[in-house]
C-alpha cells in the first residue's frame, strides 16, 4: 500500500484517514474526522473538515471548502457530516456544508462534477452524474436527481427537487420542483421549454422512449385540463413516463409548468 504524498506545508490532523496514493497539496488543511478514499487529490489551500467521508479518486480544487458547518443563524450544533461517492470533482472555491441533523449527512453521488464556486448547502442530496456549472447555489434540503444539469448562476430554493436528466438554464431561480427530462430557462421560470432532448440522447435514451416522453409531456404541460385530469390522461407506457408522472404527483411545492398558480 502506497503512503499518502503530503506536502510539508499542509496541515493534516493525525486523526485523518487516507487510502492509498492520496495526494495533499501545499497549504491544504484536513481535519481529524476526514476520511479520503484511494487516489484522492487535494489541491493547494483546500479545506476539508467536519465528519467528511469521500470515496475513491475524488478531486478537491484550490480553496474548496468541504464539510463546513451549515449556515444556520443562531444555531450551534452539533452538526452532521458530508459523504461523497467515487470520482466526485470539486473545482476551485466549491463549498459543501454538513447536515443540520447530528446523525445526518449531506450526500453527493458518484461522478458528480461541481464547477467553480458551486455551493451545496446543508442536507442536500445529489445523485450520480449531476453537473453544477459555475456558481450554482443550492439551498438546504435540495434533491438533485441523476444526470441533471444546472447551468451557471442558477439558484435553487431550499426543499426543491430537480428531476433526473433535467436541464436548468443559466441564472434561473428555481422555487418549485423541476420535472425530470425537461428543460427550463429564464430568471424566474414559470414554464418549460420542452424535453431535454440533447441530455436524453447523450444518456443513451432510445428514440422510442423519447417519443413516449414527448407524448406524456404534451398531455402534462401543454393542456388546459385540470392537473388531476392531465395526470390521469398519461398512459404509463414505460418506466421513464412512470417516473415523470410519479414525480409530479408527489410534489409538495408545485411543479414548474404544471402549477403556474404556485408562482
Amino acid at each position: 500500500m502506497s503512503r499518502p504524498q503530503i506536502h510539508p506545508t499542509a496541515v493534516v490532523d493525525p486523526g485523518a484517514q487516507f487510502g492509498e496514493d492520496v495526494v495533499v497539496g501545499p497549504h491544504a488543511v484536513i481535519g481529524a474526522d476526514v476520511t479520503l478514499g484511494a487516489r484522492c487529490v487535494v489541491r493547494p489551500h483546500a479545506l476539508l473538515e467536519g465528519r467528511l467521508v469521500a470515496g475513491e479518486e475524488c478531486r478537491f480544487g484550490f480553496s474548496s471548502a468541504i464539510g463546513l458547518d451549515p449556515q444556520v443563524k443562531g444555531a450551534t450544533g452539533p452538526w452532521g457530516g458530508v459523504r461523497l461517492g467515487n470520482r466526485v470533482v470539486c473545482r476551485e472555491f466549491v463549498q459543501i456544508h454538513g447536515s443540520t441533523d447530528p446523525s445526518g449527512e449531506t450526500t453527493v453521488g458518484d461522478d458528480v462534477y461541481l464547477m467553480v464556486g458551486a455551493h451545496v448547502a446543508h442536507d442536500c442530496s445529489l445523485k450520480e452524474h449531476v453537473i453544477l456549472a459555475n456558481h450554482v447555489a443550492l439551498g438546504g434540503h435540495v434533491v438533485v436527481e441523476e444526470r441533471a444539469f444546472l447551468a451557471g448562476d442558477a439558484m435553487v430554493q431550499q426543499f426543491s427537487r430537480i428531476g433526473t436528466l433535467a436541464m436548468v438554464g443559466g441564472k434561473a431561480g428555481i422555487q418549485r420542483d423541476m420535472p425530470p427530462y425537461c428543460t427550463t430557462s429564464g430568471a424566474r421560470p414559470r414554464k418549460l421549454e420542452g424535453l431535454n432532448v440533447v441530455g436524453l440522447r447523450r444518456a443513451g435514451v432510445p428514440p422510442e422512449i423519447r417519443a413516449e416522453l414527448n407524448k406524456a409531456y404534451r398531455k402534462l404541460f401543454r393542456s388546459d385540463l385540470p392537473i388531476s385530469e392531465r395526470l390521469d390522461a398519461v398512459e404509463l407506457t414505460c418506466p421513464e413516463v412512470e417516473r415523470l408522472v410519479r414525480f409530479c404527483r408527489s410534489s409538495e411545492r408545485g411543479v414548474i409548468g404544471l402549477n403556474p398558480s404556485r408562482e
